[in-house]
């Protein structure tokens, strides 16, 4: 898109300047005609000077009939141009939908997973199989590496295999390369979903808490904060519990909303 917008700009600026370079001579070329017709207006005939404005109306039609050749050619450029950058832009959507859908499934699954009422911890296994790795590593093969994208998606590609071992020291040791990231708020989160699916909340607890104070205007602030509150019901610290659900319910709207108010439904149907 950048590329296409550069292009847009170079050829625009380029058929403006030959534009205006074109205009610039025709008036002089008329000027120039026109002060040599005054010249020699006392020496010519009538019929001289019929036939020297006939001349200067010709090149007047031609230089007129050039620049609206090379405006309607700019108009088709620029058609041109908008509807590749229009495609451009509908391409990059798609990639990003199906992303954010791929994010959400995952979560709903580890969700699902930590709310279990006995929850079995995932003992470390290598993942064998490489088509993963591989498909993984072409979808993201064609985007910049300058924030860390590859990595972080190879470290939730250990999240979608299961290996929360390995997961956690690649999303660790991703925040340590990239500590203000384009995907650190991401990788903080995702690793404490992975400790709260393996029942280990107190880390899960760290993990979202620092989200909170290194990312505060991080799309995922809300979804932290559930999740802590979620840990301190479990705790039963209803207090601490309560301020999580009642930040998001006074400032969120949507799921984030109605989650906030059953977790705050389930602190009243406890007593507190």
């Amino acid at each position: 898109m950048k590329l296409n917008r550069s292009l847009f700009k170079y050829r625009s600026t380029a058929k403006s300047v030959a534009l205006a370079t074109v205009f610039f001579a025709s008036t002089v070329t008329s000027l120039a005609v026109s002060n040599s017709v005054l010249a020699e207006a006392e020496s010519l005939t009538l019929a001289e000077r019929v036939k020297h404005l006939e001349q200067l109306n010709q090149t007047r039609n031609k230089v007129q009939a050039d620049i609206s050749f090379q405006l309607s050619e700019i108009q088709r450029e620029v058609r041109q141009l908008t509807g590749q950058v229009e495609d451009n832009t509908f391409k990059l959507k798609q990639i990003q939908d199906r992303q954010r859908d791929l994010y959400r499934d995952i979560e709903n699954r580890l969700s699902g997973l930590a709310s279990k009422p006995a929850v079995t911890r995932q003992t470390t296994r290598p993942v064998t199989s490489s088509s993963n790795t591989s498909s993984n590593s072409n979808a993201v093969s064609s985007s910049t590496n300058r924030s860390g994208s590859k990595e972080f998606e190879a470290a939730f590609a250990l999240v979608r295999n299961k290996n929360y071992s390995g997961a956690i020291a690649a999303f660790d040791s991703f925040l340590k390369q990239y500590p203000n990231g384009a995907y650190s708020d991401n990788a903080r989160y995702w690793m404490g979903q992975v400790y709260l699916v393996q029942g280990q909340l107190e880390q899960a607890e760290t993990q979202f808490s620092k989200l909170l104070v290194e990312f505060p205007q991080s799309s995922k602030l809300s979804a932290a904060q559930l999740k802590l509150g979620d840990i301190y019901l479990k705790q039963g610290n209803w207090e601490k519990a309560k301020t999580q659900y009642t930040t998001v319910a006074n400032s969120s709207k949507g799921s984030s909303l109605q989650l906030a108010r059953k977790g705050l439904d389930k602190i009243k149907q406890a007593g507190h």
